[in-house]
């Protein structure tokens, strides 16, 4: 019964255009599909552009509000490929998200196994919580009076996100950068800021790693791992995987689907199809699963050095800002 209402919302079939045993299963109520559509959208995280949830909720930002509180309730992975969407929208960085997922697991007492296996590996990448330290948190947190605590709950918890890893083929994108946030910059930020401003996003290994780091652990620029159909990847011994529990959620089961079949010789491209699924979806899988560690990038596209960067580094950065010789960790 669910599984055919949620497949005439994938395929975004209009209330007017359902087949008659499926509207059936709705009671013959266009407000009961309604609801399902916002279940569904939220639950596996759709853009709100080009889903059918836009005929139904027509504030896109209350959408994307209620979407990111679900997501940390369900203890999900943050949503990486709407991160144009929620980070410049309404400036909520991975970070501050896996902040407050740890929070609601510290304030509800919850066993650290509570986080699904991938949400706990990026929240010890992001913010250096695993196990020991999780416990560690609980017990202070347990002193702490009953007044204000979810306040001081925060107040225990890492204020700025740890140096990542980063490859040079990555892409720096501008967050949501306010007036307020510029002044404190020293000149070299702010031409970085400009930059990006200017010309958008730019390739990571183009530009001053110093600048990147200090405007990452701001919160004003966050990364993208852009990857395409015709890519190929490797996935080595796996470091920092945390075994936790299994979700079940949509994204999870897909990473385990293309964990147990990625292959080094096998495109992006061919092992959705080997897979029969979207191919957008898949490329999410493979981001993170660079993003995290566990999957290096076989052909990682050339860096283009932006020209407005050579034209600069002569007075804002070093000359090791272009060279091969780009830190790995930002």
């Amino acid at each position: 019964m669910e599984d055919e209402i949620n497949e005439c919302i994938r395929k975004k079939i209009q209330w007017t255009q359902l087949p008659g045993n499926v509207k059936k299963l709705l009671n013959d109520s266009p407000k009961e599909y309604e609801r399902c559509i916002l279940d569904f959208s939220i639950k596996n995280q759709l853009r709100f552009r080009g889903s059918l949830v836009r005929s139904v909720r027509k504030d896109e930002r209350k959408y994307y509000e209620m979407l990111v509180q679900s997501s940390i309730q369900r203890l999900m992975l943050y949503p990486y490929h709407l991160a144009d969407m929620i980070v410049k929208g309404l400036r909520i960085t991975p970070f501050i998200y896996y902040i407050e997922v740890v929070a609601l697991l510290i304030e509800t007492e919850k066993s650290y196994d509570t986080m699904p296996n991938f949400t706990a590996a990026d929240c010890l990448r992001l913010l250096g919580i695993g196990r020991n330290e999780y416990l560690e948190l609980v017990a202070k947190a347990r002193s702490l009076g009953r007044r204000g605590r979810s306040k001081a709950i925060r107040g225990l918890l890492p204020r700025v996100p740890l140096n990542i890893p980063m490859q040079p083929w990555w892409r720096v994108e501008l967050g949501y950068v306010l007036e307020e946030d510029v002044k404190p910059l020293n000149e070299s930020e702010k031409s970085l800021i400009d930059l990006l401003i200017d010309r958008g996003s730019q390739t990571a290994g183009t530009l001053d790693y110093n600048l990147v780091k200090s405007l990452y652990r701001r919160g004003l620029v966050y990364l993208d791992v852009p990857i395409t159909g015709a890519d190929k990847v490797s996935v080595p011994p796996l470091k920092g995987f945390v075994m936790n529990r299994i979700a079940g959620d949509y994204f999870e089961t897909l990473l385990y689907k293309v964990f147990v079949s990625i292959d080094e010789h096998t495109s992006v491209a061919e092992l959705a199809s080997v897979l029969q699924v979207d191919a957008s979806l898949v490329k999410q899988a493979v981001s993170l699963y660079c993003r995290l560690g566990f999957a290096e990038h076989l052909q990682p596209p050339p860096r283009q050095p932006s020209p407005r960067l050579l034209d600069e580094r002569h007075h804002h950065a070093p000359a090791s800002s272009v060279s091969p010789n780009y830190p790995f960790v930002v």
